[in-house]
């Protein structure tokens, strides 16, 4: 499977995360999506090792991190809930890992949540590069307000440098939906960050354009602040890791294309052989009727030979 090629976990990113969260020296953290759940159990150790408590938001958690929460119940909570309603009943942390429904409506509500009553803590959000920066992605479209969802598809996919979408891109197999447009108001990810901090003051933005994009927001006023900007220069909208991570994300584009065109090839052919199966098995049922009709015949000109010799 082409997704075996791809590196796209949070957990790609963690030497600088952790290097971010060894600046913030946070007590609480708080993770907003778990998926399989690697990223979570890394999570849990790195927060017994530094006496912090480690909570994690996921409306279906897996087997695994229901099982991390109950061997770490001192240092791991697990929240079922959908966010961001669900960060209502989470007590507020000093650092926020955001990486769950990747749409518009969901990140800009869930850093309102975050940022509310005038929080300032570390944000690290996952996903601010191509695919999901500009164009939405949606597990569970239905469960959103209708103005807040763009039209969609579950069986077509992404494709680098281009708008529509396509038979064989980067998609969801059914698992999730993608918007069938790219760019525009409210779409995406990175779209969401942007529209939240143009509605407040003192926040700056990082940006690591590689593995999807890994995005830093945190506050001039943070007094680790100055710390951060320095870690965080080398990385930021650095050329290089743009130009790798476009070529990476068109490479295994041109995979799935290949992939795409193998089972196109695959059914043409199974068409043809069932046609081809159509066609023997019309010949066979063809070939039964002429039997039975020679052996008719053959049992007719039997009789009618009985018939003259007994003559």
């Amino acid at each position: 499977m082409a997704r075996d090629l791809l590196l796209y976990s949070l957990r790609e990113h963690r030497e600088l995360i952790e290097r971010c969260l060894a600046v913030a020296a946070p007590k609480r953290v708080v993770e907003i999506g778990s998926e399989a759940g690697g990223f979570t159990r890394e999570m849990v150790d790195w927060a017994e090792r530094n006496d912090a408590h480690f909570t994690t938001v996921e409306p279906y958690p897996i087997d695994e991190v229901r099982d991390l929460a109950e061997r770490h119940a001192g240092a791991f909570e697990l929240v079922v809930g959908r966010s961001p309603a669900a960060l209502a009943d989470v007590a507020p942390a000093d650092v926020y890992v955001v990486d769950g429904d990747h749409n518009h409506w969901t990140v800009l509500r869930e850093l309102r949540a975050i940022y509310s009553d005038g929080r300032e803590p570390l944000t690290i959000l996952h996903d601010v590069g191509w695919p999901c920066a500009r164009r939405d992605q949606y597990y569970s479209p239905r469960r959103l307000p209708p103005e807040a969802v763009h039209e969609h598809s579950y069986d077509e996919g992404r494709v680098p440098g281009r708008s529509e979408l396509a038979r064989g891109g980067f998609g969801g197999a059914g698992e999730f939906a993608v918007a069938t447009e790219e760019g525009g108001p409210r779409n995406g990810v990175l779209t969401a960050v942007d529209d939240f901090v143009a509605e407040r003051e003192g926040l700056v933005y990082a940006h690591v354009p590689v593995v999807f994009g890994l995005g830093v927001l945190y506050s001039t006023r943070a007094p680790y602040a100055e710390e951060l900007r320095v870690l965080l220069e080398p990385w930021d909208r650095n050329e290089l890791l743009e130009r790798l991570e476009r070529n990476r994300v068109e490479l295994y584009s041109a995979v799935l294309e290949l992939q795409e065109a193998a089972r196109e090839l695959d059914a043409g052919r199974d068409r043809v052989l069932l046609r081809y199966a159509t066609r023997l098995g019309g010949l066979e049922a063809e070939n039964a009727a002429l039997r039975l009709e020679r052996a008719r015949l053959r049992e007719a000109l039997d009789a009618s030979s009985a018939g003259l010799s007994a003559r």
